[in-house]
């Protein structure tokens, strides 16, 4: 009699478990907002956390996430709407992939080939995270990131960019990712 467990099936099924959390923290870091100060003597705001490295000044105000402080501004329609979306076909393609690897009649080799599927969206999940605070921290209000094989699109919430905000953007994300420069698309939008 086969096994219907078998030790590649609880691999995958630890992976897919280990993904949701990724996916899971990523939504809640994302919602958080970053410890800052005003800074009287520059008249400037101040990042004051231990994650990002060093002080950061920032022009213009503080911003906080609306669903943490019914005060502060939402964000942006394109921004949230861009995340949602991002996160409803991420979880769909997690899910045909999740029954993809628990199909009794799969093949070994569709097994591992979607476990690395899987392996590879988390990576992404990860990266997005990371190169979306960073961009945040450099002093951008808002941006959403899109890493798919290796190719990445990111949108930053910026009247215009300069060419050394340009280049800043791009060395975060092909630091954080395998992307390379030539691959990475930059767009701002005023919203």
């Amino acid at each position: 009699m086969k096994k219907f467990f078998g030790k590649k099936q609880v691999m995958i099924a630890t992976l897919a478990v280990a993904l949701g959390l990724a996916v899971y923290l990523n939504y809640y870091f994302a919602q958080q907002e970053l410890p800052l100060r005003e800074d009287t003597a520059t008249n400037a705001t101040r990042y004051t956390g231990d994650n990002l490295g060093d002080s950061q000044y920032v022009n213009g105000s503080a911003t906080a996430n609306s669903e943490t402080d019914p005060t502060a501004p939402a964000s942006s329609p394109y921004f949230r709407q861009a995340r949602e979306s991002r996160q409803a076909a991420r979880e769909e393609s997690l899910q045909m992939l999740r029954d993809l690897a628990n199909d009794v009649t799969a093949s070994q080799q569709t097994v591992d080939e979607t476990a690395e599927k899987i392996v590879a969206v988390a990576a992404a999940v990860d990266q997005e995270s990371k190169i979306e605070s960073l961009i945040r921290a450099k002093g951008f209000e808002d941006c959403v990131v899109f890493i798919e094989g290796e190719n990445c699109n990111v949108v930053v919430q910026s009247d215009g960019l300069t060419p050394a905000q340009t280049l800043q953007i791009s060395e975060i994300v092909t630091a954080q990712s395998s992307v390379k420069s030539e691959n990475i698309k930059i767009s701002a939008i005023n919203s």
